[in-house]
């Protein structure tokens, strides 16, 4: 089912945004085609000693602490980096974003990069190992209201890290 799910969730990339297809007032489209529905479906593979991995399997780089990104995002800015986290919202819709809380408290915005995989919407509490390239780029108004409306809280920074491969642990 899970290899399914891959090679349909790669013909269903033209699904674009989270909740994108309602009508002007909002509302949800009536019925999902199938391959819509497996878009939905986080692309995942057992890892080591049972781990869950999203998207593409993460580099043997060092771990760089997301303390030392959110303080100096500047000297990250554009470059991959493999850091570590407490998952504290995920999107409700489709689970294309999270918000990663560091050690010390800060909160980053974490988009699921171009929507090539998803998070389980239940991914909230636990820990995880994320590999993507920070991006330092103010969000648009209607980005965030958007954003808003799925949950999000953390936009407020210009900084992102846009994943293309998450590790549960």
């Amino acid at each position: 089912m899970r290899a399914w799910s891959v090679v349909v969730l790669g013909a269903a990339m033209v699904v674009a945004g989270c909740d994108r297809g309602g009508d002007a007032s909002g509302s949800e489209t009536a019925a999902e085609t199938p391959a819509e529905a497996a878009a939905e479906t986080p692309t995942e593979a057992e890892g080591e000693g049972g781990e869950e991995l999203f998207g593409e399997a993460l580099s043997n780089a060092a771990v760089t602490p997301l303390d030392d990104i959110t303080a100096s995002p500047e000297q990250f800015a554009g470059q991959t980096v493999k850091t570590e986290g407490h998952i504290e919202r995920v999107c409700q819709k489709r689970g294309c974003w999270m918000e990663l809380r560091s050690e010390k408290g800060a909160v980053v915005h974490v988009p699921m990069a171009g929507h090539s995989f998803f998070l389980p919407k239940d991914s909230a509490g636990r820990q995880c190992t994320v590999e993507g390239k920070v991006v330092i780029e103010e969000m648009a108004e209607d980005e965030r209201e958007h954003l808003r409306s799925e949950g999000a809280q953390a936009l407020a920074q210009a900084m992102q890290l846009e994943a293309t491969g998450v590790r549960f642990r």
